[in-house]
């Protein structure tokens, strides 16, 4: 055929087809514009709410249809089980938001609709707590929790225990949540399964737990777990072991661990020692230091880790544990004292306490006893407060006059202050840092016996402290001795070279004493008194301190004390 009438053929054929399509094409955009006008401002087809079918109706429409039908259903009275819920007195509303949203999204998605129905379930509001609390507290179960039962029983003469098991009951309680969600869709449905719907309530303690707990009875009823130490042997027999059960916990779990750790504590109580620190003293002569008291190990019973040992024992065939004990070093070996590198005097601190009362006394006995022998490692502070620890009765202080809160008075640890102040002297003498050092609030006249003011350092357990630090290259043993009324504190180490220049204290800003103070004391007979402190003037007091190596300043500082002026404190009698 020849190519021109082919041509032809085809342009017949387009025009043949071309006009039905485009005509349906037209039809077709005359129904969707046909479709959106009619359906403009209502809900399209196949929408529901609940049961309710709200096509061909706007929002106001759809919205007064469904809560016809939701008020009427709101009314009646529903049976669930034997039990009676009065919709009328449930103030049951509904929140019609969502009806503006279905009919957003299905205009949206208008062919959507002509294929699948587009359903709203608004929000319900139910008042139903009290109704609902009744019938919970009627169909109310609880859970029976597993039980362990013994009884004694004599076989051949040997009392033993016979274990048995009590076995574990679910209860059940009344889902409320879901009780609410089947009462919200019979209103938007009118249909719904009305029966109560119930939650399990599994018991805290339960038969698979308990079984365990039996067997490792059973077990420990045939032999016994040991806990071993060096000699001694504790032994965890079944009353033991179900004093410390843990029938709670679940899983491999069989022991209480706060009850297990008090137990052990009591084991413990017999085998942990607290490490002791070797006291020394420097002879002189010899150039050799002696322990006079010697350094001891400590131990400490590791009782988490016995823990884990005692759980894995209920659990195997091994019946006997090796108490993990750690072992506490001292930091000096009374053995090695002597290659410390403690070989001569490096500073001397020396102060008076003349006229103090025999508690002050004691006082100063004790606290230099606290400090003396004590090894300070190169490169470590010392902390007086660490040192002597609690100032109180119950640590061996007696009481003393103090100053405390602006009156002087019998407290526990007056005295204490002579020693930090010695031993502040020596610290400066020997040229090592001051890291921490508090100069006293009012002038005191022991420190002021011999010496000028401003050569003081007051301690106050725990918050006020005195510190220096051992920055030669060896160790520093502190002694601290009295002799008549004069304490004294030496620092014995390595010298290196070092020579500490300390200045005359300035004193400037002088002002009197205040009028002098009496004070009742019950202590006194009537008539009795008795002068307990001196009139001191204020002042600001500066002192400098310089330390040297070959040629080289380590140290250069400014002692600065602001003292507040005192006045005499008497104390007059009047006990009868």
């Amino acid at each position: 055929m020849p190519v021109r009438k082919r041509i032809k053929n085809l342009e017949l054929r387009i025009k043949h087809y071309a006009l039905p399509a485009t005509l349906f094409f037209i039809l077709i955009a005359l129904f969707i514009l046909t479709y959106q006008v009619i359906f403009q401002d209502k809900f399209l087809p196949f929408t529901y709410v609940g049961d309710t079918n709200i096509t061909f109706l706007t929002k106001a429409q759809a919205q007064r249809v469904v809560s016809s039908k939701f008020n009427q259903r709101a009314n009646e009275k529903l049976q669930f089980d034997g039990f009676t819920i009065d919709l009328a007195t449930s103030s049951a509303r509904l929140d019609y938001s969502s009806l503006n949203e279905v009919f957003q999204t299905s205009h949206k998605e208008q062919l959507k609709t002509l294929f699948f129905n587009a359903s709203a379930k608004p929000k319900i509001y139910l008042q139903l707590d009290n109704q609902l609390e009744k019938i919970a507290a009627s169909v109310y179960q609880a859970p029976q929790d597993a039980q362990i039962i013994f009884s004694e029983v004599n076989q051949d003469s040997s009392p033993s225990a016979q274990i048995q098991i009590k076995k574990a009951k679910d209860g059940q309680e009344l889902d409320k949540e879901e009780l609410k969600t089947l009462i919200g869709d019979y209103l938007l449905f009118g249909q719904t399964t009305l029966e109560l719907l119930f939650k399990i309530i599994p018991p805290k303690i339960t038969t698979e737990h308990v079984q365990k707990a039996k067997i490792a009875l059973e077990n420990t009823q045939e032999e016994p777990v040991k806990l071993t130490f060096d000699e001694s042997t504790w032994e965890i027999d079944i009353k033991q072991l179900l004093a410390i059960l843990d029938l709670t916990s679940g899983g491999d779990l069989l022991l209480d661990k706060d009850k297990t750790l008090s137990y052990l504590q009591k084991i413990a109580s017999s085998i942990d020692q607290e490490v002791q620190e070797g006291l020394f003293e420097f002879n002189p002569q010899t150039k050799r230091v002696i322990a006079f008291a010697s350094s001891r190990e400590g131990r400490k019973l590791d009782n988490d880790k016995t823990y884990q040992l005692l759980t894995d024992a209920l659990n195997q065939s091994q019946k006997t544990i090796n108490l993990p004990v750690a072992v506490v070093k001292p930091k000096v070996q009374t053995q090695d004292v002597n290659s410390l590198g403690i070989k001569e005097l490096l500073g001397r601190g020396v102060s008076y306490f003349a006229g103090s009362i025999p508690n002050r006394v004691y006082n100063i006995n004790l606290t230099a006893q606290k400090i003396n022998g004590v090894l300070v490692p190169p490169g470590e502070v010392f902390s007086f407060n660490q040192t002597v620890g609690d100032i109180t009765e119950a640590t061996g202080f007696r009481k003393a006059y103090v100053i405390k809160e602006g009156r002087t008075v019998l407290d526990d640890g007056g005295g204490v202050c002579q020693d930090s102040t010695t031993l502040f002297r020596a610290v400066l003498n020997a040229g090592l840092p001051v890291v921490k050092r508090t100069a006293h609030a009012y002038r005191v006249g022991y420190y002021e016996q011999g010496f000028p003011p401003g050569l003081d350092a007051t301690v106050f357990y725990p918050s006020v402290d005195f510190q220096f630090k051992n920055d030669t290259p060896a160790h520093i043993l502190i002694q601290a001795y009295t002799a008549g009324t004069t304490l004294y504190v030496d620092l014995y180490g390595t010298p290196d070279g070092r020579v500490a220049t300390i200045s005359k204290p300035i004193v400037a800003n002088q002002t009197p004493p205040p009028a002098e103070l009496r004070q009742d004391d019950p202590t006194l007979l009537k008539g009795e008194i008795k002068q307990v402190d001196w009139s001191a003037w204020g002042a600001d007091v500066t002192f400098s301190r310089t330390v040297t190596k070959g040629g080289q300043t380590l140290i250069k500082e400014i002692f600065k004390s602001a003292y507040k002026p005192w006045q005499a404190v008497y104390l007059v009698g009047v006990k009868e």
